[in-house]
């Protein structure tokens, strides 16, 4: 038995990540060299020094998601008590994990920078973020594929 039904993805949330990437892009290309070399306000240089951590927590919890909504998809017929909420929320918190142990530096996996709480607090900003986002407006739709 084959299951007909596609995921579409809402396009905020494509928006969202791909705006995101761009932005961490664009900040450690361009803002933060020229943040860096002249001498600006400090809380200036913390908001661009941080936010690779808010970008990174946003853009992992949409991935997470992404797969955790693919996870479900696929065995739908298994796993019928992982309702929407839940796979926003098991996102959200291996996001957490993940994020938050790497700037603690329990492993070090994509990361090699030092520990600063500025960039704790941008990575636990991100991450709410993301979750209250996809909560409130969801993440995608099971829509009936139209193939025979």
């Amino acid at each position: 038995m084959t299951d007909n039904r596609k995921i579409k993805i809402r396009p905020y949330v494509i928006y969202l990540f791909v705006g995101m990437f761009v932005m961490f892009a664009l900040n450690k290309v361009l803002l933060r060299p020229y943040v860096l070399q002249n001498d600006l306000p400090n809380a200036l240089q913390v908001i661009v020094l941080s936010f690779p951590n808010f970008a990174e927590a946003i853009m992992g919890t949409m991935v997470l998601t992404g797969i955790l909504f693919r996870v479900k998809h696929i065995t739908l017929h298994k796993v019928t008590f992982l309702r929407p909420g839940h796979v926003f929320l098991t996102a959200a918190v291996l996001a957490a994990i993940y994020v938050i142990s790497g700037e603690l530096r329990v492993h070090g996996l994509g990361n090699n920078n030092t520990y600063d709480p500025n960039d704790l607090i941008a990575s636990v900003i991100g991450l709410n973020l993301a979750y209250f986002t996809v909560r409130k407006f969801g993440f995608a739709t099971i829509q009936e594929s139209s193939e025979n």
